[in-house]
């Protein structure tokens, strides 16, 4: 529990320098601003409301405390330990935020509560506390942005994501699309994701010519036709798959029968999204966000 003691700035500071620890302490409401608090001992603390603004809170330990609603704007968190921290409406504006230590999967505590919920079968508390996280993971989304943090701002883009998918009822149109959509381009922030997607797809439509054939110079390419040898009928369906996913279409080469034609527009398809995916995806890593 909390210890409700009434403490100053000055006095926080003295104890602090005294190298105190101060967790457990409620300091809701109180005023911090510019506060020095470098390694600071604060597990556990209510700094609920508290003003925390310009303070320095370098590789400070904060895991388990609330922040709710404290005005954390520029405020220095480098390096600071944030698991298990409530910042649920919590100012980020400003807030320095490299190299923080979020916890396990760098989940907040809202998201936290929301899985446990869940598995307690408590749905409606569980999508609460998920709106909750989707609203923490993209204030602090945010507040990357500003400071060009790309790699940490993606990986919270992508829990803010999850959140939002968790809302929706569990065998839900939304649902499934919003997982196939992470587990094929990470949302867009995994290039790995992407650039497997990209070959799975078309390794996957080569197969699938080769069951029906592809016409090419009066001969025909796939698996039941004696016109190549095995090592060059999978060299032409490579080549042809990769020719529609890139969407180049020379022409030279042309499906067979009707369900080679509906790979092929469905490859055509996807080979424009993914690779518009890609694209982005690469500008994100190479250029400031």
């Amino acid at each position: 529990m909390n210890e409700k003691v009434t403490l100053s700035k000055i006095e926080v500071e003295n104890l602090i320098k005294q190298n105190k620890d101060l967790s457990n302490k409620d300091l809701k409401n109180t005023n911090l601003s510019n506060i020095y608090l470098v390694n600071a001992k604060l597990k556990n603390v209510n700094f609920q409301k508290a003003d925390l603004s310009e303070a320095s809170l370098f590789r400070a330990n904060l895991s388990g405390s609330n922040m709710f609603k404290a005005n954390l704007k520029n405020a220095n968190l480098k390096n600071a330990n944030l698991s298990n921290v409530n910042l649920l409406g919590a100012n980020l504006d400003g807030t320095k935020l490299e190299n923080v230590y979020w916890g396990k999967d760098n989940k907040v505590i809202n998201e936290l509560e929301a899985e446990e919920l869940y598995i307690q079968g408590k749905f409606d508390e569980s999508n609460s506390k998920y709106r909750e996280a989707e609203e923490v993971y993209r204030s602090i989304k945010i507040s990357m942005q500003s400071q060009t943090l790309g790699d940490d701002t993606g990986k919270f883009f992508i829990r803010e994501m999850i959140c939002k998918r968790k809302q929706f009822k569990k065998f839900s149109t939304a649902r499934i699309g919003s997982k196939i959509i992470e587990i094929t381009t990470g949302y867009g922030e995994k290039l790995s994701n992407i650039i497997f997607t990209i070959i799975g797809i078309i390794i996957v439509c080569m197969l699938l010519y080769g069951i029906e054939g592809i016409s090419y110079q009066d001969k025909v390419i796939g698996f039941l036709s004696d016109d190549f040898s095995f090592s060059r009928t999978l060299g032409n369906l490579l080549y042809f798959s990769v020719v529609v996913y890139s969407t180049v279409g020379f022409g030279e080469m042309v499906p067979i029968g009707p369900i080679g034609k509906i790979i092929m527009m469905f490859e055509g398809i996807m080979g424009g999204l993914v690779l518009a995916i890609l694209i982005i995806a690469l500008y994100k890593k190479t250029m400031d966000r």
